[in-house]
């Protein structure tokens, strides 16, 4: 459990708790295209990520984070990390960029620690994926991507990915076959509300 945690803190995540998730940065208004205010709809977002955690080890289910930058998606990621990891289960945290880079080092080199960080990408408990829809999108990545996500699945392994990328942009961006993945088989969480980043800056 030590070794995870120096692992995660290396990828920046250390205490992020979802206590420290501030709601009173999401508008209390409604809003008519989701019936509902943001501040509600990440009300119900953050309860979803709590039970996630809490249900972890049980039935597998997967997350797919969708949503503008700047409105919670890397740290309630980084928080679901935290805690299950500390709940004693392996959790690989990558951002789309690293996982590709990792993986297309992995196929095309000799090294022996990127093939190393590819197999957990398969073998751990959780995988998290961050910004899918950064990186540049090859022949190479696509058929990556469908590689991670389908063993995942069929080994019945959770998976969160957030993107910025709305539904019908990743059927655009990517193959039918990923976009049925995501789409189908993950839980989708909708992110909204004004950049809390944005926000933060006004405040300064």
């Amino acid at each position: 459990r030590q070794e995870q945690r120096r692992e995660l803190a290396g990828m920046g995540i250390r205490a992020e708790d979802f206590r420290d998730f501030r709601l009173d940065y999401y508008s209390e208004q409604i809003d008519r295209t989701y019936g509902a205010s943001p501040r509600m709809i990440m009300e119900r977002n953050l309860e979803r990520c709590r039970r996630f955690v809490r249900d972890f080890g049980g039935k597998p289910e997967n997350l797919l984070f969708i949503g503008n930058t700047g409105l919670g998606k890397t740290f309630l990621s980084a928080c679901i990390a935290r805690t299950v990891a500390d709940g004693g289960y392996s959790v690989v945290y990558e951002t789309a960029v690293h996982l590709f880079s990792c993986l297309e080092e992995a196929k095309f080199t000799d090294s022996q620690e990127a093939k190393r960080q590819a197999e957990k990408y398969t073998a751990c408990d959780l995988l998290i994926v961050d910004d899918l829809g950064t990186e540049m999108t090859t022949q190479f990545v696509s058929s990556a991507l469908y590689t991670v996500l389908n063993d995942r699945l069929l080994a019945g392994s959770p998976t969160v990915v957030s993107t910025n990328l709305q539904s019908d942009e990743i059927a655009r961006r990517y193959s039918p076959q990923i976009a049925s993945r995501l789409l189908g088989s993950y839980r989708l969480v909708a992110f909204v509300g004004e950049d809390i980043r944005l926000q933060k800056a006004r405040e300064t």
